[in-house]
């Protein structure tokens, strides 16, 4: 009788657990221990049926869904591809919209929508389609969704953020928009997975890969009835429930959040973590959640850790912390229209005190540089981005320049980048200080962005990506009168970019470069701040997947969290 109330009460406790029937069983036990042998042989089976029933309640309860949660600090503002305009929204619409090809962390491509990308003359380049790839309503990817997503993008109607990306194809416009607005002559579709892209003038594969293999594949039998003037804000995009990346689109909350969760049916195997979760968050929010466990990683270059938080989120137990590389170079930027003074601007990269910012804002974990790229490009002028700081010459130069000292700047400072907002801040300081009226307007960064790409602005400081090998899709906006942001106009400028977008001669594009740097560093268009050593850190519970430095998503089908 001992045992039978032994396991009776173990029933019990079962059931107490998993709150259900307590009543009910309570009058069973009484029963049970009135009965015979028989009886308890019975009363012993539905006890272990009790039991097992409650501990696969038990482990539904406990297995937790596998979901890493990412820090960052710019605001993506949105997934449409048609007018992405910062890096963070490039990340995340990669994952949803695979391109041709992705820049991998060996500095070479992946393919990813086209299984294979060759040419024999550079010239004409031809594109095979993966077959394995379909769309998440289960529709193949195909050549026919390519050849859209081209026209698509360079259609004159659509307001494609960036068309110039696409200006290299026969039958676009110097702004990349098409001249024909019946069709892209250069773009020809072959077969159901091959098609044909002809380039103006020979490229190399990397250029092609760089410019035209970033394409966004778009799906055709989703959008082609919708007007392409419609594209910028259709729901369809906005919204998508269409794509065919690893992960699927779920939910967007401006300063808040965006969601994706598994493609089950992605092409390379369904995705182990069942959702990726986008935190926007300030800096020192980042420092505190990464403590906390409320997100598993930062981002770095669009999530960075405030540098006086290094130190301390290295000795958090549970995090693992690498430094970065700098790979992102923080430009000041000219409105050249706004400051048509060579010696104003000349005063302005005098009055910047460059080492101050690298020892006493980064804590020497940075790299400074006059020009606005970093050593490690391919074609690095190592004399011109040698840089001086000389306040009271600068002062002079003001004084000489004519300029009206009372005529107000406005210094647009992007929020949410603690690193950067303290930078604005001193240079700012050091602008009023050698004579000049500068104030700040401080917004959200994506607010910020749109006014320097759209010239809107007089002063910004604006984080560039830094490729290292053939960086022109970034530095043709500083000089680069078809692309610019600076409002900067000068033919020899033009013809710099020219040559360098044309040329697949080494030779011709080190001294190309060369000039062209040294060109930024005496006119000063834009002015080189500094690059964080960023620090990445992840959380140990996330047993496989960190965002490299290029190809950041790359493997994220693999990622895996305890």
């Amino acid at each position: 009788m001992i045992l039978i109330d032994s396991i009776a009460k173990i029933g019990y406790a079962v059931w107490i657990n998993n709150h259900a029937f307590e009543e009910d069983f309570e009058i069973m036990r009484k029963h049970t221990l009135a009965k015979t042998a028989a009886g308890f042989a019975a009363f012993v089976g539905l006890v272990l049926v009790f039991a097992a029933c409650g501990e696969k309640a038990e482990a539904a309860k406990g297995a937790a869904p596998k979901i890493v949660n990412i820090g960052i600090t710019n605001d993506p503002s949105t997934v449409n591809p048609v007018v992405v305009n910062n890096t963070v929204a490039r990340e995340i619409v990669r994952l949803l919209y695979m391109p041709l090809t992705a820049v991998n962390e060996n500095l070479g491509f992946t393919p990813k929508v086209a299984q294979s990308i060759t040419t024999t003359d550079n010239k004409v380049f031809t594109v095979k389609i993966d077959q394995r790839i379909k769309w998440s309503d289960g529709k193949p990817v195909s050549a026919d969704d390519v050849v859209f997503s081209f026209n698509a993008y360079t259609h004159p109607n659509t307001g494609t953020h960036e068309p110039s990306t696409f200006n290299l194809i026969v039958g676009t416009s110097e702004a990349g928009l098409r001249e024909n607005a019946a069709e892209l002559a250069g773009v020809k579709k072959l077969d159901d997975y091959t098609l044909t892209v002809e380039v103006k003038y020979p490229v190399t594969l990397d250029i092609f890969n760089l410019n035209l293999g970033s394409l966004w594949t778009m799906p055709k039998h989703i959008l082609e009835n919708e007007p392409v003037e419609n594209l910028k804000k259709s729901p369809l995009l906005q919204n998508p429930k269409v794509t065919n990346g690893p992960f699927l689109f779920k939910e967007y909350v401006a300063a808040s959040h965006l969601s994706l969760e598994a493609n089950k049916d992605y092409y390379l195997g369904r995705p182990i973590l069942e959702a990726i979760n986008f935190k926007i968050l300030g800096g020192a929010q980042i420092t505190a959640q990464l403590e906390s466990g409320e997100i598993d990683m930062n981002f770095p270059l669009v999530g960075n850790i405030p540098s006086d938080d290094y130190q301390r989120i290295r000795s958090v137990p549970h995090l693992r912390t690498s430094q970065g590389v700098p790979n992102n170079i923080q430009v000041l930027f000219i409105n050249n229209k706004v400051i048509n003074n060579l010696k104003v601007r000349q005063a302005m990269d005098l009055a910047i005190d460059r080492e101050g910012i690298l020892k006493n804002i980064l804590k020497g974990e940075g790299y400074i540089s006059k020009t606005p790229v970093t050593n490690r490009i391919q074609y690095w002028n190592e004399a011109a981005a040698k840089w001086t700081y000389d306040p009271d010459a600068a002062r002079k130069l003001v004084d000489e320049s004519g300029w009206d000292k009372s005529k107000k700047i406005v210094f647009a400072l992007p929020a949410g980048n603690a690193t950067r907002e303290k930078v604005g801040t001193i240079l700012v300081e050091s602008f009023n200080a050698i004579g000049l009226n500068v104030v700040i307007e401080k917004a959200d960064f994506a607010t910020t962005l749109r006014k320097v790409q759209h010239c809107e602005y007089d002063l910004s400081i604006i984080g560039v990506p830094d490729v290292p090998f053939n960086i022109i899709r970034y530095v043709r906006v500083y000089v680069g009168t078809k692309y610019t942001w600076t409002n900067y106009s000068k033919p020899e400028g033009d013809k710099l970019v020219d040559t360098i977008m044309t040329s697949v001669d080494a030779a011709v594009l080190k001294d190309t470069y060369y000039k062209l740097q040294q060109l930024i560093a005496d006119e000063v268009p834009v002015a080189g701040i500094y690059s964080e050593l960023a620090l990445r850190a992840v959380n140990k519970r996330v047993k496989y997947g960190e965002l490299k430095e290029y190809g950041a998503f790359l493997d994220v089908e693999k990622w895996d969290v305890e």
